[in-house]
């Protein structure tokens, strides 16, 4: 299969397989960080295998400060184009309170069987939340799957005193943990990661192409409910060796959108040289298998 060479302003080479019906409309590499990356298939089913069911675990939702994002309909309409099956959406509005984030994207999955929602949670001292038992509750009545945290934003820190009742909640019914809110804060993600052990979590968003293994790997070797997500993984032959070492079950899509698009991480997972099942797993099975054992 022929490889297409394409130069950046500073002659960084970027290397990617030329495959049917996929052009390349734009690339750059500059300082090391890739910038406008678009790619423009004609039938994006076609080159991601039309057997496998793309589960994206990493969307968002709503405009945020800067009137920038997307909403459902617009989600829809990528995945659509790109043959993405399910996503697990979450808000894109992290200037806005918790509370009407969570209304928001409950009104977004309502009646959506190809979304699943994910809620923000915060402290329950200040009565903004229910008791852990009524919030799952209404996750359940609600389409949504998963849970994530915002300390930093929403100003409180992430331990067993402010969050203690509803992780131990979520633990008991395996109810996955997103850990957006820790991109790039590997020291607290670590800290947080340690006061609860036996929770799910699911890693979102890789901050930077080196020194990621670095950080991902010790806590895949000691968090059996640790799962890794694709969005931003830029290294070669990472996919590959990551599941080999720790199992491809504990790989998961993701792309990031609306900040990237759904297409690339596709690609990478078609060429990352495992065997079809370890591909469907990542694609989409794992996060299926994850979403489904939340006892809600």
């Amino acid at each position: 299969m022929p490889v297409l060479k394409m130069h950046s302003k500073n002659g960084i080479i970027g290397l990617f397989k030329e495959e049917i019906g996929l052009k390349i409309t734009t690339i750059g590499i500059q300082y090391g960080v890739f910038y406008n990356i678009v790619f423009s298939p004609h039938n994006i089913r076609a080159i991601a295998m039309k057997d496998l069911i793309f589960f994206d675990a990493n969307c968002s939702l709503g405009k945020n400060e800067h009137g920038q994002g997307v909403h459902k309909d617009e989600l829809l309409k990528d995945m659509d184009y790109f043959g993405v099956d399910k996503a697990l959406v979450r808000s894109f509005m992290k200037f806005q309170n918790a509370v009407y984030t969570n209304d928001y994207i409950a009104k977004a999955v309502r009646g959506e069987e190809r979304l699943v929602g994910v809620w923000c949670i915060l402290p329950d001292q200040c009565d903004e939340v229910p008791k852990p038992d009524d919030f799952f509750a209404q996750m359940k009545e609600n389409n949504i799957g998963a849970i994530t945290l915002l300390p930093e934003l929403h100003r409180f820190l992430p331990n067993r005193l402010t969050i203690g009742r509803i992780m131990d909640a979520a633990a008991e019914r395996r109810v996955p943990v997103l850990l957006d809110g820790f991109k790039g804060k590997w020291k607290e993600m670590y800290e947080f990661m340690a006061t609860f052990p036996n929770n799910v979590f699911l890693s979102m968003s890789a901050s930077g192409k080196w020194g990621t293994d670095r950080n991902i790997r010790p806590l895949l070797e000691n968090y059996p409910n640790f799962y890794f997500e694709l969005m931003g993984y830029w290294v070669p032959e990472g996919i590959y060796d990551l599941a080999e070492k720790y199992g491809a079950d504990r790989i998961i899509y993701g792309s990031g959108f609306p900040t990237m698009d759904q297409g690339s991480p596709m690609l990478q997972l078609k060429q990352s040289r495992l065997d079809n099942e370890a591909i469907a797993k990542i694609a989409g099975g794992n996060l299926e298998n994850i979403l489904k054992g939340a006892q809600l």
